[in-house]
């Protein structure tokens, strides 16, 4: 009896970490994703996981404070883990955001279904791409092996993460920025030179109304240049999410 009670203790934990990625990661926080899917999803991971877990050094709190204390920690991991994955995610809405702003989509915004947010539009489309990106390579399933493999690592309740390790998590946060610009990069390059082109055609030829010609011209120009550089997104794309996974991976040394 003391032996089942301990192992159902165990898928608890265990359970109770993979929540913190469902809550946080892109793709299977998704509001899209029905709720009893991300519930069958933790139940049947704690399922296969559970047995593979070396015996642990000491039985498991009994005192329900102190469970819960070893249940927080272990919460924490998952949502630490899903949250420097979301940081790619914010790179692409803060591009969005940049481009929108600079082609003359900035007050137009469209709901986001996945995220329950309001989302630019370039920010949107780049947003679906970089989530079938992501599922098309199976980056969802490097999720998950991202979080088992924190078991051996970091094992049941031996949550106590470095400062150092947390510093440098906040650091990655701070690259969204750059990441963004590298976007949004081609829109605002072009945008900046239909804007000194419209200027110049203003002062030769003042009968030009900018503000007629400008908005069609703007909103053109950013939709082909958005067009001929899909591929080098997705060459990008590639990139960040390797840096994505490898930061993962040193984040993961660093939580026990």
């Amino acid at each position: 009896m003391i032996a089942e009670i301990e192992i159902l203790k165990l898928f608890l934990l265990v359970a109770v970490r993979f929540s913190g990625l469902i809550l946080s990661a892109p793709v299977l926080s998704s509001a899209n994703f029905p709720v009893l899917g991300k519930i069958g999803l933790i139940g049947l991971s704690a399922f296969v996981v559970t047995p593979t877990i070396s015996s642990l050094e000491s039985t498991l709190p009994g005192e329900p404070f102190e469970f819960a204390l070893m249940a927080i920690g272990e919460l924490l991991i998952g949502l630490i883990i899903g949250l420097v994955m979301q940081f790619v995610f914010g790179a692409i809405q803060i591009a969005g955001q940049i481009m929108d702003i600079q082609s003359g989509f900035g007050l137009i915004n469209v709901f986001n279904p996945a995220l329950e947010t309001q989302f630019p539009i370039f920010g949107f489309v780049f947003f679906i791409l970089a989530i079938l990106y992501l599922i098309t390579t199976y980056g969802h399933h490097l999720m998950i092996r991202a979080l088992v493999s924190t078991f051996e690592r970091v094992p049941i309740g031996g949550f106590s993460p470095d400062t150092s390790v947390l510093a440098q998590a906040a650091a990655w946060g701070s690259l969204m920025f750059y990441d963004a610009l590298l976007i949004a990069a081609p829109v605002a390059a072009a945008m900046m030179l239909a804007y000194i082109t419209m200027g110049l055609m203003g002062r030769v030829v003042p009968q030009i109304h900018l503000f007629v010609v400008g908005f069609p011209l703007t909103i053109a120009t950013s939709l082909l240049v958005v067009a001929f550089t899909v591929g080098a997104y997705l060459q990008l794309l590639e990139g960040m999410f390797t840096d994505m996974f490898r930061n993962v991976d040193r984040l993961i040394d660093g939580l026990g």
